[in-house]
């Protein structure tokens, strides 16, 4: 949504609209606000997802897109015709068109363009209320988490533009739709993303919210790009992130006990993290049994299979687990930890046909070294692929989310904190007292013993 505070769109300062529609003039009649919008939608929506999950392009609901008018189509034809791509894939009533701005002039950044339609003022005043009332639920149940995004919460604006000049430095769009390399997006999307969220934590404009399937908070730390965090203050002290070293792997192996299928487990099975268990092929006690059946063969195998679970809980255990893995699977290559979490992220978030896909060589490379442990996530996600990295995600929301965070909240009240999905960051000396307090959770919730790493966020 438009900056409400000063009542303006913000938009690619490279766009000069009124020019474009004094050249050539729409063939309906319009409000340039409602261009204005559909410009300012799409910024504001490359500052808040994944890009590099649809290629650069946002996702837009046609609910959003006609909050201001139902005769968007036309202003998004005559956008589409200037500077505005729409994504080919669109499923109806499951998947929206993607949309992404590709400019052929350089984007240096962005600019403030006032908003002079009173209606459409007043409408946004009005979806603003209704925004800050979900906010305001998300503050009441999280305001162990949300009470530090207040006037102390800054970023260094000189220092962060010029990182992101650096680190995307702007240049002519290249490739139309793809952008320079196919399927990933461009450096302008990128910039887009990046000044977004700048802009946002400058004129205070902080967001927070928590995803209801997995259990992630969601905010402006969280979604910024992670080299700008370094400009990032609280109260002008620079801050340090705490974060559980191969997270994901490590909970994976709470799976690879029978243990975690039996109902009355301690201290954690599957049926504590019940929102996992609609994506089981029904029945879902059956197909539980069925996982549950499969290891207790593994472990009692004389076979030199069954040696597998304990080869990968040591390699994960060790601390060091993508350089330990890289020596098992790609022992004559050099060390390239890129690729392997590449290959974890396949293991765990793909579906178990993309197997067959002359992309998946490195999953192939995982299955053929631990074949037991790659058929229990197989038998997880049977039905459904997105089980498993949901399993997984859970279990680390339940950690930092909820039982970590809030403890510290209760014990040290005046520790400033922001989780960023494995992670929780603080200011420069609370480092050690954060580090406890997670050590104890997690072996509390799961009893594993884990290391943490620190990463302090100095420019």
């Amino acid at each position: 949504m438009a900056d409400v505070k000063s009542m303006c769109w913000i938009i690619p300062e490279s766009i000069d609209l009124e020019e474009i529609l004094m050249k050539d003039p729409p063939n309906f009649k319009y409000k340039i606000d409602y261009f204005y919008y559909f410009i300012d939608l799409i910024v504001e929506a490359s500052g808040l997802e994944d890009l590099d999950n649809d290629s650069g392009y946002v996702k837009l609901q046609a609910k959003r897109l006609q909050q201001f008018t139902h005769e968007y189509n036309k202003y998004l034809d005559y956008l589409r015709r200037k500077f505005v791509h729409r994504s080919k894939k669109y499923i109806v009533g499951k998947e929206s068109f993607g949309y992404r701005i590709s400019l052929k002039s350089d984007l240096k950044g962005l600019k403030a363009i006032p908003i002079s339609d009173f209606k459409i003022r007043q409408k946004i005043k009005k979806l603003y209320k209704e925004e800050q009332r979900v906010i305001q639920k998300v503050s009441k149940k999280h305001h162990h988490l949300t009470k530090w995004f207040n006037k102390h919460l800054t970023i260094e604006e000189e220092k962060s533009r010029q990182k992101v000049d650096e680190l995307l430095p702007y240049k002519p769009a290249k490739g139309m739709i793809w952008g320079e390399i196919k399927g990933k997006p461009s450096n302008v999307a990128k910039r887009y993303k990046a000044l977004s969220a700048i802009q946002k934590i400058v004129t205070q404009d902080f967001y927070y919210s928590v995803d209801e399937n997995i259990g992630r908070f969601h905010s402006n730390v969280a979604n910024i790009k992670k080299e700008l965090r370094a400009f990032i203050r609280y109260d002008g002290q620079k801050l340090v992130n705490i974060d559980i070293k191969n997270s994901q792997p490590l909970f994976s192996t709470l799976l690879l006990s029978e243990a975690f299928y039996n109902k009355h487990s301690k201290p954690i099975n599957i049926y504590n993290i019940p929102s996992v268990l609609p994506l089981l092929s029904p029945p879902s006690d059956k197909h539980i049994s069925s996982i549950r059946h499969y290891i207790m063969i593994v472990k009692t195998s004389e076979k030199q299979y069954s040696k597998g679970f304990r080869r990968y809980n040591k390699l994960v255990s060790s601390g060091d687990f993508y350089k330990k893995i890289s020596s098992v699977i790609a022992p004559k290559m050099p060390f390239d930890k890129a690729a392997m979490k590449t290959m974890m992220f396949m293991v765990f978030f793909s579906s178990n046909r993309f197997i067959g896909q002359p992309q998946a060589q490195f999953k192939r490379l995982f299955r053929a070294h631990f074949p037991e442990v790659y058929e229990v996530f197989k038998r997880i996600k049977k039905g459904n692929h997105a089980a498993l990295s949901h399993l997984l995600q859970r279990i680390e929301s339940n950690i930092i989310v909820e039982l970590a965070s809030r403890r510290i909240a209760e014990e040290r009240p005046e520790v400033p904190i922001f989780t960023v999905h494995d992670s929780i960051a603080t200011t420069v000396g609370n480092e050690e007292y954060i580090e406890a307090v997670i050590e104890e959770e997690i072996f509390g919730y799961t009893g594993l013993k884990v290391k943490l790493g620190r990463e302090y966020w100095t420019d």
